[in-house]
């Protein structure tokens, strides 16, 4: 009878990563046939596949106008435009405000019964609309900067975006020149039944004259784990989804690019983790890591990071080792068959050639030995961060690289 790895000596391997919940995506679309006032809004919530989600709803809060992007900018209550085209796409909501620089117009909005729904990543389909309610029809003038917070008074700013050219895809009055645009977060909110998102939209210095509508937000919910202390790399854990993930900012992951029977070359990723793919996930502080469903392109890189993705994955055809904690130090240890040949959901084990029993550690600098895992930094006297960018100067505490040897500075 195989067994699921159990165990302290195999945390990284037990600990499953918390689902946020079913619903990876909360899509809002809007209709505003009504009228222009807040109440002749609906608000339509989907999931990616555009099927209703059972038990939540979602309601437009107000529309207001300011200047600026500062969260405290004073705002008064405006309504929408109307006309020409806008009269035609009622599913775009452009705000009837000031046709100055920097004006911004804001929509928040409710959304009632999700669980276990923390909010880090959006992604706005925005249009650039003229006075009179159409589409622009020149392109390349119109610059929008954007915020998304994620509570109704704006004490928690989500993500943020400066200079989006929503004009790009202008040409004609009666052409839908929407952009979806990905913006990624900053921070994360607590998850709560009732998640109140506001979204800004300001009008940029180089702003000729816009009115900028917002045609749908989808929100990304995604993955929470928990992470361990270890002697050789802060607060780590291995983590593996069935969809491409990105990160939250605080994060910095790893995928093993190279193995032979002397060593495991780990390397920054670059881009989102590709589905069923594993990667090792560091943050400097304590406390757990998200990780988001993303459309961002995948690192294409030959990983050796084998990954569970959303159930658990029989380790029989190769050989493998399990990212552990037998000690103070993570390890990379030889799978035991006879114990376990189970990987966790969510989680991931190197596969090499290499068939030796001794344990593969961790070492960000110089080899010390046969099977010794490290990163690709320069050896010089330069100093580097964990995700390979060059510091200098007085440097915060966290965990470095110099001269191919760590240095923790506290």
């Amino acid at each position: 009878m195989k067994k699921t790895l159990l165990g302290t000596a195999l945390l990284f391997a037990l600990a499953q990563a918390l689902p946020m919940d079913a619903q990876k995506q909360v899509r809002l679309t809007f209709n505003r046939a009504g009228g222009t006032a807040v109440s002749n809004v609906t608000v339509n919530v989907t999931d990616e596949s555009g099927n209703a989600i059972n038990g939540v709803t979602a309601t437009l809060q107000s529309i207001k106008q300011g200047t600026g992007t500062d969260a405290g900018a004073a705002a008064t209550d405006v309504a929408l435009k109307s006309g020409y085209q806008l009269d035609t796409h009622t599913e775009i909501l452009c705000a009837s405000y000031s046709n100055v620089k920097n004006c911004f117009a804001e929509f928040t909005f409710k959304i009632s019964g999700l669980s276990n729904f923390s909010l880090n990543h959006s992604d706005l389909q925005i249009a650039a609309m003229n006075g009179q309610g159409k589409f622009q029809n020149s392109k390349g003038e119109r610059y929008c900067d954007v915020r998304v917070w994620g509570n109704e008074n704006k004490s928690t700013l989500i993500a943020s975006a400066d200079g989006i050219l929503a004009d790009k895809l202008g040409g004609d009055y009666e052409r839908d020149n929407t952009i979806d645009w990905e913006i990624k977060g900053n921070t994360t909110t607590p998850a709560t039944t009732d998640q109140y998102i506001v979204v800004r939209m300001a009008k940029n210095d180089q702003n000729p004259g816009c009115f900028f509508g917002l045609k749908q937000i989808t929100l990304y919910n995604g993955y929470r784990f928990a992470t361990t202390a270890t002697s050789n790399i802060a607060n780590v854990a291995t983590f593996s989804a069935s969809s491409p993930v990105t990160f939250s900012s605080d994060a910095t992951a790893y995928i093993a690019i190279n193995s032979d029977n002397t060593q495991v070359t780990l390397s920054p990723l670059n881009g989102a983790l590709a589905a069923g793919q594993g990667a090792i996930v560091s943050k400097a502080t304590t406390g757990d890591i998200y990780a988001y469903v993303s459309t961002e392109a995948t690192d294409s890189r030959n990983n050796q990071l084998v990954g569970s993705g959303d159930a658990t994955k029989e380790l029989t055809d190769g050989n493998y080792y399990i990212f552990n904690k037998p000690g103070e130090e993570a390890v990379f240890s030889p799978l035991d068959k006879s114990a376990s040949t189970t990987l966790a959901a969510n989680k991931a084990a190197l596969k090499t050639a290499t068939t030796g029993g001794q344990a593969l550690t961790l070492d960000f600098g110089s080899v010390t030995g046969i099977n010794t895992v490290t990163t690709a930094m320069p050896a010089t006297n330069a100093t580097f961060d964990l995700s390979g960018r060059k510091v200098s100067g007085k440097l915060p505490a966290g965990l470095y690289i110099k001269n191919g040897k760590k240095l923790l500075i506290k």
